[in-house]
C-alpha cells in the first residue's frame, strides 16, 4: 500500500514512437510500487495488443464525445488518431495503492505536465534516429508513410527534451542500463 503523499505522485514516460517506453514501463513495475494507467486511442489495435488490456480502442466518435463529456484528463491528435487518458483509469491504480504510471507521446507529456507540474516526466530518447527507424520498421502495422511522420515528429520532440524533468537515453539493447537509471530517478521521486 502506498505510504504518506506517494497517492499524490505520478510518473509519467514519454519519447519518440519506438524509443522503448513499453519495454521500460514493463520492467519497472516489476521493481517499483507503479501500475500501468490504461491510455485510449482511437487507433487499431496493433498484433499482440489487447483490448482494454493494452489500451481502450474507441472509435473517432466516441472519443470525441469523451472529450466533450470532460471524461479526458487530456488528450491530443497525432498521425490521424486521438490518443488521451480518461479520469477514471488514472484513479485505479491508486485505489489499489500503486502509484499511476502514464506511458504516452511528449505532447500528451506536456499537457500532463501543465495540468500537474509535480508529475516526474521523464523522456526516452533513442541514441539515434536510424536506431529508431530501424524499431519503427521492424514494428508490424505501421505503414511507410507512418514511419517518416513518426521520424519527423521525433526530430521535433527530441528538440523539447528538456521541457521535462529528466531525459534517458535508451541504447538499443541495454534495456538494463536504461531501467536502472530510469528507477534510481523514480526511487528519489518516491522517496523510497
Amino acid at each position: 500500500m502506498l505510504k504518506g503523499n506517494l497517492e499524490k505522485k505520478l510518473v509519467v514516460l514519454t519519447g519518440p514512437s519506438a524509443v522503448g517506453k513499453d519495454a521500460v514501463e514493463a520492467e519497472l513495475i516489476k521493481l517499483l510500487p507503479l501500475k500501468k494507467v490504461i491510455t485510449t486511442t482511437t487507433r487499431p489495435p496493433r498484433p499482440g495488443e489487447k483490448r482494454d488490456i493494452t489500451r481502450h480502442y474507441v472509435t473517432k466518435a466516441r472519443f470525441k464525445k469523451m472529450i466533450k463529456e470532460g471524461l479526458l484528463i487530456e488528450h491530443n491528435f497525432f498521425i490521424g488518431n486521438y490518443y488521451g487518458t480518461q479520469w477514471k483509469d488514472m484513479k485505479k491504480p491508486i485505489l489499489q495503492g500503486y502509484v499511476p504510471l502514464l506511458d504516452v507521446d511528449p505532447n500528451e507529456a506536456m499537457n500532463i505536465r501543465k495540468r500537474n507540474p509535480n508529475a516526474l516526466v521523464i523522456f526516452l530518447k533513442p541514441e539515434s534516429l536510424n536506431v529508431l527507424k530501424k524499431r519503427l520498421v521492424a514494428r508490424e502495422g505501421t505503414t511507410v508513410d507512418e514511419i517518416a511522420k513518426r521520424i519527423s515528429l521525433a526530430k521535433e520532440a527530441i528538440k523539447k527534451e528538456n521541457a521535462f524533468s529528466y531525459s534517458v537515453i535508451n541504447k538499443d539493447g541495454h534495456l538494463d542500463e536504461t531501467v536502472k537509471v530510469v528507477k534510481k530517478i523514480i526511487k528519489n521521486y518516491l522517496r523510497l
